[in-house]
Parts: structure tokens; C-alpha cells; sequence
């Protein structure tokens, strides 16, 4: 309980709302008292014909049906109005916390390294964001007071069935209380296991689904549509007897509460004919102990439900303080004053190891604002990886990384950033229109701005005919569009945010020479005294760059400007000649 304790934080603004929400409770449960004691006189005085003094005034007959009638009408209204005005306010306030807790994980988690996010089942994430705030929701506002006032309402009803009926019948209803206190806790214990479980498989699934969603178009290429049901039939069986198992275990630790819950009734009804019979107790009363009885079995039947809530929440709780409690990686040094950074950059014997397997070594690089500079290798030989560290989504193993002679870790990380426009490999585009895609670094970026940016790109021809043109809507990760279009619109994001350095990571694989040709011409006109990286498998794209990079298995093995990587003829030269090689050919033959 002391994780509830520290999410509690959350809830503290609106203690003054959930007082209230408790205080009309008890309202409510003081007026919930009166209808025993009106079934009391009903079966004592009206049908026995006894007057009944209440207020001064003795009331017999059709005057004492009359008030009994009004008392009941009166308890039923203020009841129920309060009941639902607490229900509205308590919802509110239980949103307005939830929407705080969701915004500080968002918070945090978008703030974390590329490491630790790649780390993560990205369904349990999304649980944790979205779900577990509500289970710790439905337990400090639906649960907590609920048992404050299931206790109030126990208390008065032990003190009306003490004061006004018998004490021998609250004896006959807390009797097997003890046995239940006991049989609760062991519950608890042997409960959490299943939820915890619920709660793991029930990620895997949203993971599961998520990934088919967005891979769903691989998944038809390859009519691997029965093979996907199939998986996701298996992961959706484990959710279902996970359940299963957790109603198995709850019918084990719960029944014996519940017998023993029914122990009240059978004792009341003994007693009170034993107290009847020997004239210490009307059968009005008995009427009116059945009544109270059911605030004191209240406390039985909730708790199987408290246990099961808290449980939740405590699984839910450790989650979120889990991920809330972790600091980021890559968290700014303290007192960092904000820079505006030129863009000379360099790197020196960089290092960079993943799970004890080196990506990057020895890395040495010296590029001044202005500079062109080509990365070529093959897959897996560290062209993502060394960007990725360049940018500062990792920070260096070993050697450091530095803009403008300062290392970047004595850089605020949003500096760093700022100084980077990226067109990353895997073309990421939001569910929105295609001028909100190109301005997302500067939403307050003009029409002429967007345009600028997608003419650069060699976007505007297909821009202008899509059916609304910029307003038109695309879809999650550019969906409707093909792979060309995706990373032309890609690219004029990069270029309307304007950096100092430009990177394009593999960024024209899917344009056609004419294009890629036509792109490159352009930013060389619009960009001029950017620095730009680029990463490519086609010469074409890398042969006018002032240096190109060769890298294998993390290490620069070639460097030099085209005619020097040419003039080696080693891995670049082996890359042009299987490119070029039917042009070379043909060239020779005409010759």
C-alpha cells in the first residue's frame, strides 16, 4: 500500500472535491437509516393501531401511513439526488487526476532513450499510459471512500441496532467477522499472482495487435493472414485463461467469505425469534434489524471486491511508479544554459557497444558547418547507429561527440536536437494533413513556408494533386501514399525546420534517378551553408559529398573524396563498378 501512498500526490489538488464526495456519502447513509426505523413503526404501531408521537404530534392510522409515507418518499429523494451529484463530480475529479498522472508518463517516457524504449513491449507501455491510471483511479475514488462509508454505515447501524431494537442482534450479525478479517487477507495474497498475470498477457495481446496493424501490409504481401490469426489466437487464448485461472482462485479464496457472510442472517433470524418469543424484542424490530443488517453485511460482501481493486491497483501502482521513478539515460546536467549551437561537429574515437556487442569504433569524423559528407556500407555496418549516436539518441561507450568544441553531454539535449533536421530511414507519418506533417517542427510555419519546404523536396507536383492538396488527410505512417512520397514529404519536414545539419539517413531508396537527381540539385540551391549527412547504397547519391565514409562492421575502412574512394579500388569502387557496371560496359563497347 505505501506505492498507492505516492501516487495519492496525484489525487491531493482535489482532497477539498473527494471530502465532499465522502461527507454527501455519509448524508446519504444517515438517510438510508431512517427507512428500517419507518418499517419499525409500520409493524408496530400502524398494524397493531398504536399511535406513534413524533415532533409533539401522535399519529395514528391514516396520519401515521401519511407521514411514514412522506418520510419514506423524503429519504428516497435526497438519496438519489445526491447520489447522482456525487457521481458527477466525483467523475470529474477522477479525470482531471487521471489526465495529470497520464501526461507526466507520457512525460517521461517520450523523454527516454532510444535503448531503453527499443527495450520495451510497446502494448505494456500503452497499458501502463492508459489503463493503469484508471485502475489507480477506480480504487482512491470509487474504492476508498466506498469503504469509509461502508464503515460509517456499519457504525450508525451497529448504534441503531444497540440502542433501538437489541444488542444481542448486532452480537448475532459481527460474530463471524473475525474469521473473515482472516480469510481477506489470505485472499489478497494468494489473488495478486492472477492479476498480475491478467494484466502481463493482456499487454503481450495489445502488442500483438498493434504490430499487425502496422505491419499489416507485410503481412498480406506474404498471405500470412491465417498464420497472424493464429498467433494472435494463441495470445488472445492466454488471456482468456489467465481469467479463467483468476475466477478458478477467486471462487477457492472467495466462497468460504461468502458462507460465512450468510452466517449474520441465520443468527439474526434465531436470535430474534428467541428475543420475540420471550418478549424482549417486537416483530416491528426484527423488520428493522433486517434493514440495518444489510449496512453491517456490507463490510462482508465489499471486501472480496476491495481486495480484488486494491490488488489491481497495487499491480497497476508499481508500474507506473516504476516507469515514472526512471530517469532518462540521457537526462540534461544540472544548470546547462540554453545555446544556440553554429553546427561544427566532431567526433572523436567513438565508441558505442550494444548489450556487449561493439557497433561503432574508433570513430574519428571532423565536419565543419558547410561540409558534405557521405556514409556508405553495408547493412548492419553502423551508418543508423552512428547517426544515432551523433544526434545523441545514445550516448558514446567510449571517445566523445562534440558540437562547436563542446561535448554534447554538457549540451541541453534540446539544443542538440535543434541543431539536426533528420530524414530517418523508417519514414514515420502522423494521422494528420500533409501541411501539418511538413510543419510539425513549426506549426506556426505560413502556407508559403510548407510550400517552400515541399517545392525543395520535390513534393509540390504530387501535393497538388492529391484530393485536398495540403489539407489532405494521410494516414498512420503515411498509409495512402507510396514509399517516394512518404519520403519526399519526410524531407521537407527535415528542410522547413531549417537546421544547421541535415541528415538523411537511406532518405531517396524509393525515389527514381530523375528525382533523386532533380532533389539533389534543389537543396544544393535552397540549402547552401548547411551542413548535410548522407546515408546511401547508391553512389549516385554520395559521389559529390566533400568526404565519403565506408564503414564495416562499425569501423571506417575507406575515406576520401569520389576520385580518392575511386582511386583505392576497394568496397566503394566494388560498389560503383556493380552499379555502373552495364553503363562502363556499354561506354566501351561505343568506344
Amino acid at each position: 500500500m505505501k506505492i498507492l501512498r505516492k501516487l495519492f500526490s496525484y489525487f491531493r489538488p482535489y482532497l477539498g472535491y473527494i471530502i465532499l464526495y465522502v461527507v454527501l456519502g455519509l448524508i446519504v447513509v444517515a438517510f438510508g437509516m431512517i427507512l428500517p426505523k419507518v418499517q419499525q413503526v409500520l409493524f408496530d404501531n400502524l398494524f397493531a393501531d398504536i399511535p406513534y408521537d413524533v415532533l409533539g404530534l401522535s399519529l395514528s392510522g391514516v396520519s401515521l401511513l401519511t407521514g411514514m409515507g412522506i418520510a419514506m418518499l423524503g429519504q428516497s429523494l435526497v438519496r438519489q439526488t445526491l447520489h447522482y451529484f456525487r457521481i458527477v463530480m466525483n467523475e470529474r475529479t477522477a479525470q482531471l487526476a487521471v489526465n495529470s498522472m497520464r501526461a507526466d508518463l507520457f512525460d517521461n517516457m517520450i523523454n527516454q532513450s532510444q535503448r531503453f524504449l527499443k527495450s520495451q513491449n510497446t502494448g505494456n507501455l500503452m497499458t501502463i499510459i492508459n489503463g493503469d491510471p484508471e485502475t489507480v483511479k477506480n480504487f482512491f475514488i470509487g474504492t476508498v471512500p466506498q469503504m469509509f462509508e461502508v464503515v460509517v454505515g456499519f457504525v450508525f447501524a451497529a448504534i441503531m441496532l444497540c440502542t433501538s431494537i437489541h444488542p444481542l442482534i448486532f452480537v448475532s450479525t459481527v460474530v463471524a467477522m473475525p474469521l473473515v478479517a482472516y480469510l481477506s487477507r489470505r485472499a489478497g495474497k494468494r489473488i495478486r499472482p492472477y492479476i498480475q498475470n491478467i494484466r502481463d498477457y493482456s499487454a503481450d495481446l495489445s502488442r500483438r495487435a498493434q504490430e499487425n496493424i502496422n505491419g499489416i501490409r507485410v503481412v498480406k504481401a506474404f498471405n500470412n493472414e491465417e498464420l497472424e490469426k493464429r498467433e494472435f489466437d494463441v495470445h488472445n487464448k492466454r488471456v482468456l485463461n489467465a481469467h479463467f485461472d483468476y475466477l478458478k482462485e477467486f471462487v477457492r479464496v472467495y466462497l468460504p467469505m461468502d458462507l460465512c457472510a450468510s452466517l449474520p442472517y441465520i443468527l439474526v433470524n434465531i436470535v430474534g425469534a428467541i428475543l420475540i418469543f420471550n418478549k424482549e424484542m417486537t416483530i416491528g424490530g426484527l423488520v428493522a434489524a433486517g434493514g440495518y443488517l444489510g449496512y453491517i453485511i456490507q463490510l462482508f460482501s465489499y471486501m472480496p471486491s476491495w481486495i480484488s481493486v486494491s490488488q489491481q491497483a497495487i499491480t497497476s501502482a508499481s508500474k507506473i511508479m516504476d516507469l515514472l521513478a526512471r530517469g532518462s539515460e540521457l537526462a540534461d546536467k544540472e544548470g546547462l544554459p540554453e545555446r544556440k549551437l553554429r553546427g561544427d561537429i566532431k567526433l572523436k574515437d567513438v565508441t558505442m557497444s550494444f548489450d556487449g556487442n561493439t557497433v561503432l569504433s574508433d570513430i574519428n569524423i571532423d565536419l565543419p558547418l558547410g561540409k558534405k559528407l557521405g556514409i556508405m556500407g553495408k547493412t548492419g555496418a553502423g551508418k543508423t547507429a552512428l547517426v544515432n549516436v551523433l544526434m545523441r539518441y545514445y550516448d558514446p561507450t567510449g571517445g566523445t561527440v562534440s558540437i562547436d568544441g563542446t561535448d554534447e553531454r554538457d549540451i541541453r539535449l534540446a539544443d542538440v536536437r535543434r541543431t539536426f533536421s533528420p530524414v530517418m530511414q523508417d519514414v514515420f507519418l502522423f494521422s494528420e494533413t500533409v501541411e501539418k506533417n511538413i510543419a510539425f517542427y513549426d506549426v506556426s510555419a505560413s502556407h508559403e513556408q510548407v510550400e517552400w519546404a515541399a517545392r525543395t523536396a520535390q513534393a509540390a507536383e504530387f501535393i497538388s494533386k492529391l484530393p485536398e492538396g495540403y489539407e489532405t488527410i494521410i494516414g498512420e505512417r503515411g498509409m495512402g501514399l507510396s514509399g517516394g512520397q512518404k519520403q519526399r514529404i519526410s524531407i521537407a519536414r527535415a528542410i522547413l525546420k531549417n537546421a544547421p545539419v541535415i541528415i538523411l539517413d537511406d532518405a531517396s531508396s524509393a525515389l527514381d534517378m530523375e528525382t533523386e537527381q532533380a532533389l539533389s540539385k534543389s537543396m544544393a540551391s535552397e540549402l547552401k551553408g548547411h551542413t548535410v549527412i548522407t546515408i546511401a547504397h547508391r553512389v549516385s547519391s554520395v559521389k559529390n559529398c566533400d568526404e565519403i565514409i565506408y564503414l564495416e562492421n562499425g569501423r571506417i575502412v575507406e575515406r576520401g573524396t569520389h576520385e580518392q574512394m575511386m582511386a583505392l579500388k576497394g568496397r566503394y569502387y566494388e560498389v560503383f563498378t556493380e552499379q555502373y557496371g552495364e553503363l562502363i560496359s556499354a561506354v566501351g563497347e561505343v568506344q
